[in-house]
């Protein structure tokens, strides 16, 4: 296991070092069930990687070790991924683009996480983007007028904010606050993901262009 400390709650490498952390990721598996049962969600891969969601975390957060990093991270870009294609071809952008554009984004985060790394966001900073990026989302609900969409998407911005800064300062409080504050992270973001979905099934398919006759 990894012996580095990464979260204010883990102060040694036994399985259940990280209660909180660990236990809070039920509300992805949770979430994730009840996307599954939803009949509004017609897309249900999004349930299975949500639920991927979960169970990466969990498996972090009670076997830190650089294998179980890597399946929880795989499952956060595989969401990111996954979202962004099918939320840029239902915003008219074709789909060879929306999968360029989702690389790209990514790769965009990955760099931005690398180089402020060492700053107060520390390993925050690849999600900062993402925050950016819903903030964006929001001013172009503004410029295409639709409002309806607008109304429904700008209380998850907020709510993610809420949610990086809780996880961005779990280290720097673990002297007042002993038990750190990521596993709020878990809780407001698995909110922030189910809101998420619901929203993209809220805007309807781009159609397919019509066959030449």
């Amino acid at each position: 296991m990894d012996s580095n400390f990464y979260y204010c709650e883990r102060n040694n490498l036994t399985l259940l070092a990280e209660p909180l952390n660990l236990f809070t990721n039920i509300l992805f598996l949770f979430f994730s069930i009840l996307l599954f049962f939803d009949n509004a969600i017609k897309d249900k891969n999004f349930s299975f990687i949500l639920f991927g969601i979960g169970i990466g975390s969990m498996l972090y957060h009670s076997i830190a070790t650089t294998f179980t990093a890597l399946v929880d991270i795989a499952f956060i870009i595989l969401f990111i991924f996954y979202y962004l294609v099918i939320l840029y071809n239902k915003l008219y952008v074709k789909k060879n683009y929306a999968y360029i554009l989702s690389v790209i984004f990514i790769l965009f985060c990955y760099a931005f996480g690398y180089v402020f790394y060492n700053s107060f966001l520390g390993s925050s900073a690849f999600y900062f983007p993402i925050l950016l990026h819903l903030i964006l989302l929001l001013f172009y609900f503004i410029y295409e007028k639709k409002y309806f969409y607008f109304k429904k998407f700008i209380f998850i911005p907020l709510l993610f904010l809420i949610s990086l800064y809780l996880r961005t300062v779990d280290i720097k409080y673990c002297s007042t606050f002993s038990i750190g504050t990521h596993f709020f992270w878990h809780i407001l973001n698995s909110i922030v993901l189910y809101l998420l979905i619901k929203f993209i099934h809220l805007i309807p398919n781009r159609p397919s262009p019509k066959k030449p006759t």
